[in-house]
Parts: structure tokens; C-alpha cells; sequence
């Protein structure tokens, strides 16, 4: 079980910091789905259903296989993800910290910059 609080409170942190960088600087998302999303509806809201709905499901899914090893290895699995993630968000907030790196991402990857209004 705390496994699987571990994934809801690392999820729902994934989706606020999303959520900040696309309303305020904007940068690239490398999930197609999210990008389909942002770029056909424009907000927020089917953003954080999306991934809301994406977790639920998984949670739920691990929580049913939870007494078996193969739901604790997947669990675990989705924890070491979620951890990497973070990782990566760090990393990504240093080398946005300043408006000249932003400037130069948005020219440098123009098709690819997603922001929200």
C-alpha cells in the first residue's frame, strides 16, 4: 500500500509541475498522447483527467495484483519510473532557470514547444 501511495503522490507532483511549466514558459513533452491533447483541447483540465485517469487505472490494476510477485515487481517498477521522472524534472528546472535557456529551447524546437494559455 505504500507503494501505491508512493505512485499517487509522485503522479499527482508530475502533473502540478506539468501543469505549471505548460501555463507558464511552456516546454516539450515527449508523451504523444499528452501532446494530442494539449495542442486539439488547449487545457488543463483534459490534461490532468487524462493523467488522473491514466494513474487510476494503474493503481487500481496493481492494487488487485498486489498479493502476487509479479504486482509487487510492477509496482516497484512504476515507483523506479515515477522516481526517474522526477529526476528528469529536476534536472529540466535548473537548465530553465533563466529566460535566456527558455528563449533558446522555444527558437530551437518551435514545432515541438507546447504551452498553455
Amino acid at each position: 500500500m505504500l507503494l501505491l501511495a508512493s505512485i499517487i503522490v509522485l503522479s499527482l507532483v508530475d502533473l502540478l509541475i506539468t501543469l505549471f511549466h505548460l501555463q507558464t514558459t511552456g516546454m516539450i513533452e515527449s508523451n504523444p498522447v499528452v501532446v494530442f491533447l494539449v495542442r486539439t483541447t488547449g487545457s488543463a483540465w483534459a490534461l490532468a483527467l487524462y493523467k488522473t485517469g491514466t494513474v487510476v487505472v494503474c493503481v487500481m490494476l496493481l492494487y488487485r495484483v498486489r498479493k502476487h510477485v509479479q504486482g509487487e515487481i510492477a509496482s516497484w517498477l512504476a515507483l523506479m519510473i515515477l522516481v526517474g521522472v522526477s529526476f528528469m524534472w529536476h534536472y529540466y528546472m535548473q537548465a530553465s532557470d533563466s529566460p535566456e535557456n527558455v528563449q533558446l529551447a522555444q527558437i530551437l524546437h518551435g514545432d515541438e514547444w507546447l504551452i498553455l494559455d
